[in-house]
């Protein structure tokens, strides 16, 4: 006789810790704090992207016109900022994030491994983010002294490369209109640029020096937090490996019970069929002696 392992296998199945019902407990816990404040977060990553694509696209405009646009200026000065200040804003966020979690996330509880998954994948988004902005900053550098050799050839000047280079490293945006005597209007017009582009330089070079340390932060984090990321992953997917296992044999069990169930009905059945025949061929014996 088939042994029933129903009640067993939902007794294993209410066991584990991915339950169904300790799930959904669970989640509206975590959703009620954290995970809004990651939300919130995720929110202020997607207007950074943003702002880093606008940022990319007005210094392509400004490569583009052929003299100064103060308001293409002003408009990068002021992203450059808001850029700066959002990046800032998420990293200090992250590391309160980082600071209220346990040390080992894999010993601790459900809340605490989805809190490290997301902690992740959020540092991950804005060391991208930044690493793409950073490059888009050192292009831009690069064009704005190629720029700046060019005007200066259509201003007159005399100044050699080592020279210009040498003025391009200084920190005072009117050097060039000291080295330079502007006697026509084409080229003011240059100097004015030239001063423009020289000045975006100190901007640009400003900015990455006061964000070297958030990517160097973020990258470390990042590369720290890959193999423990895997190692919950892989925990992860083993739990619900199981839980779908056990579903599994849950239902194979039942489908059997079901099915045990109905050959029982069925040879109940067959045996008070042949009890009725064998009642009946007794009383035809007994009537016929």
């Amino acid at each position: 006789m088939v042994k029933d392992r129903l009640p067993e296998l939902q007794e294993k199945r209410a066991s584990l810790p991915h339950s169904k019902t300790k799930s959904r407990t669970g989640d509206t816990s975590i959703k009620s704090g954290f995970l809004e404040q990651a939300s919130a977060l995720q929110d202020t990553i997607e207007e950074l992207r943003r702002y880093v694509a606008e940022a990319t696209k007005i210094q392509k405009d400004i490569l583009a016109s052929p003299q100064q646009d103060s308001e293409l200026d002003r408009r990068l000065q002021s992203l450059t900022k808001v850029i700066r200040d959002n990046a800032l804003h998420v990293r200090a966020t992250l590391k309160t994030f980082e600071d209220a979690s346990d040390k080992s996330p894999l010993l601790g509880s459900v809340q605490d491994r989805v809190k490290s998954t997301q902690h992740a994948s959020l540092s991950r988004q804005l060391v991208a983010i930044m690493n793409d902005y950073n490059k888009s900053q050192l292009e831009y550098r690069d064009k704005c002294k190629l720029r700046i050799r060019n005007q200066l050839a259509v201003a007159g000047s005399t100044l050699s490369e080592d020279e210009i280079e040498d003025m391009l490293e200084k920190k005072n945006p009117e050097i060039f209109t000291q080295a330079i005597m502007a006697s026509t209007e084409a080229a003011k017009r240059s100097l004015c640029d030239i001063e423009a582009r020289h000045a975006d330089i100190i901007r640009l070079e400003k900015s990455v020096e006061e964000l070297r340390d958030l990517f160097t932060t973020l990258a470390l984090t990042v590369d720290q937090q890959g193999e423990l990321i895997d190692r919950i992953e892989f925990h992860v997917s083993k739990t619900t490996n199981a839980v779908e296992n056990a579903n599994r044999c849950l239902n194979t069990a039942v489908t059997r019970q079901s099915k045990n169930r109905k050959r029982k009905l069925i040879c109940i059945i067959i045996l008070i069929i042949l009890g009725v025949f064998l009642i009946v061929a007794i009383a035809s014996a007994i009537g016929l002696t």
